[in-house]
């Protein structure tokens, strides 16, 4: 009752069977404006055709250790933003689930009073409603040496933590992208689809021994404090992570970005601006040489 009066409780679904952030959670965890500054890079545009594949998670469920499911998914300015640099600069993207089934995005992560944001998801709305099927990609080995895809990227919300580090296919996709030299982009939560790559494999885990930043451990372990989880974690991505050898090297949000060889992260919804430019600035040394 005290949580409820002060805002800090979980929000029951209006339609569903899930928790959203408590009003106190969204004031504190999801912004009105994104941040986006358009950019004109110089002047430079690619025109080409390599493209950018962006996973995203059919799951919006996601059950705490207290047996509530929060109502998740990808969150929208972190899918948003680093995309609206890459298309401005000339890149196109696909978006790919597990098996094909619509993008599951955080509606209530939309940064309310961001018209950019909001027009760009509203342009690009097709390629999240049906998006690839990774399972038919994997099937039919249409992730090879004549495919288009320059880098994955892997956008953050808690719903990367659902169905992505379990799946199979996804280990294979991020063992292809290392294995063809492409790049990785991850933030926030994203980088929780990596732990897949040694899912049922014993082997070494392809980004062992990088350094990377993203959304800490103890602010997960922070978060049903006030409400923005209706309960803690049943696993957590940094823990996980360091596992299999890749060292996170943040311990707040500051909206750090970083880059180690071909992957590059960002730590939360604050460095999604800085991360879509520093990736089209990492492609453009790339295509445009």
């Amino acid at each position: 009752m005290i949580k409820r009066i002060f805002g800090m409780a979980p929000t029951k679904e209006v339609r569903g069977k899930g928790y959203i952030p408590s009003p106190l959670g969204r004031m504190l965890g999801v912004d009105k404006l994104s941040g986006f500054k358009k950019t004109d890079f110089d002047g430079k545009k690619y025109s080409g055709d390599k493209k950018v594949l962006v996973l995203c998670t059919e799951e919006r469920y996601f059950k705490m250790t207290n047996g509530k499911l929060f109502s998740t998914g990808n969150n929208v300015q972190e899918t948003a933003v680093p995309m609206m640099h890459l298309v401005n600069a000339g890149f196109d993207f696909d978006v790919v689930t597990p098996t094909g089934k619509p993008s599951i995005l955080e509606d209530w992560s939309v940064p309310k009073k961001d018209n950019a944001v909001i027009s760009f998801m509203a342009k690009h709305k097709a390629k999240f409603d049906k998006p690839l099927s990774l399972d038919k990609l994997i099937k039919n080995n249409q992730l090879n040496d004549e495919s288009n895809y320059i880098a994955l990227f892997l956008p953050g919300g808690h719903g990367s933590m659902v169905g992505l580090p379990e799946d199979e296919n996804v280990g294979s996709l991020i063992r292809w992208i290392k294995d063809s030299d492409k790049y990785l982009v991850a933030v926030c939560h994203g980088p929780a689809a990596m732990v897949a790559t040694t899912k049922n494999n014993n082997t070494t885990h392809p980004y062992d021994g990088y350094k990377m930043v993203a959304f800490p451990d103890k602010m997960d372990k922070q978060s049903p404090s006030i409400g923005y989880l209706p309960g803690q974690l049943p696993w957590l991505q940094c823990e996980a992570l360091e596992k299999q050898g890749i060292k996170v090297i943040n311990e707040k949000i500051t909206g750090a970005t970083h880059i180690d060889r071909k992957l590059l992260t960002g730590d939360s919804p604050k460095a999604c601006d800085e991360l879509g430019k520093i990736t089209v600035e990492t492609l453009f040394k790339e295509v445009l040489n």
